[in-house]
């Protein structure tokens, strides 16, 4: 009986003490990001809000498929393709594969991909921004 309460007690001090390594489990990924913060390569460039250039939000579905819309000058467009996600060093990584071009794909390459990663736990950011694109950041 005594190894029994010993053992339950090191298990309850163990398993309460678990590290948080602020990676995003993989269903917390799915639902609406809205992007909420632009910003160029010259300084004191961020905006926010009402003040961005746009307005647009990514949609991931459960099932591999995705949906980007954008609001700019009161023009509403939309796409939708599919997506994978790969585990990182540095974190999460999504590739964006879009059925046919359209002035929302956000890519260093010119082909039908973009790439988007989690910051932390709650912030998605656009690759874009590594070849002179805007640096864009969603939340969910």
């Amino acid at each position: 009986m005594k190894h029994l309460i010993i053992l339950i007690a090191f298990l309850t001090i163990f398993s309460s003490c678990s590290k948080d390594t602020g990676a995003i489990d993989s269903t917390g990924y799915y639902g609406k990001w809205t992007l909420v913060k632009m910003s160029g390569s010259m300084a004191n460039s961020e905006t926010t809000g009402a003040a961005m250039e746009w307005q647009e939000f990514y949609l991931f579905n459960r099932n591999g498929t995705f949906t980007k819309s954008r609001d700019r000058n009161g023009i509403k467009t939309t796409i939708s393709g599919t997506y994978t996600t790969a585990n990182h060093l540095d974190g999460i990584y999504f590739e964006l594969v879009y059925p046919n071009d359209s002035e929302l794909i956000g890519s260093c390459y010119g082909n039908l991909k973009e790439e988007l990663f989690l910051i932390g736990n709650n912030t998605l950011s656009s690759t874009w921004k590594n070849c002179d694109g805007p640096g864009l950041e969603y939340k969910k």
